[in-house]
């Protein structure tokens, strides 16, 4: 953004655009490295230290949608680079990697939102029965 304001010659705009066509096609590698990293850890991924497992796969799945998304903001303010000739096949994969992540993390969200209500319902058990047959108290540890 600063140099396309610095820049009045059509010969060095040429120039800057065909250095942002380059990193947007080091860009197209990195969202393949980001998917390859998705299935590869999808079952187990690396959950930060203590994190609970729902908390440590969503944290992950937020940080490499992240890893996407912030390029991808810059390179929708600049429409010359997104005219590009690889330009739709780097946009659908964006598009299929987003939502392959924002899909992980709703999964796991739907599981912990499950377990929350059977949780619930351990809650609502007596804690102290009185055996019937010998009259004594005893500790429900469900």
């Amino acid at each position: 953004k600063k140099f396309q304001t610095i820049l009045q010659r059509e010969s060095l705009k040429s120039d800057l655009d065909s250095k942002l066509n380059i990193i947007f096609q080091n860009y197209g590698q990195e969202l393949e490295q980001v998917q390859q990293l998705y299935e590869k850890e999808k079952h187990d991924p690396p959950i930060p230290r203590n994190l609970p497992p729902v908390a440590g796969n969503i944290t992950w799945s937020r940080h490499l949608l992240k890893r996407i998304e912030e390029p991808m903001k810059q390179f929708e303010s600049n429409q010359n680079v997104l005219a590009g000739k690889d330009a739709k096949r780097i946009i659908k994969m964006y598009n299929k990697v987003a939502k392959t992540l924002v899909a992980f993390e709703y999964l796991w969200y739907q599981a912990w939102v499950q377990s929350i209500d059977q949780a619930k319902a351990g809650l609502q058990a007596t804690l102290i029965i009185r055996h019937p047959d010998d009259g004594k108290l005893y500790v429900n540890s469900d």
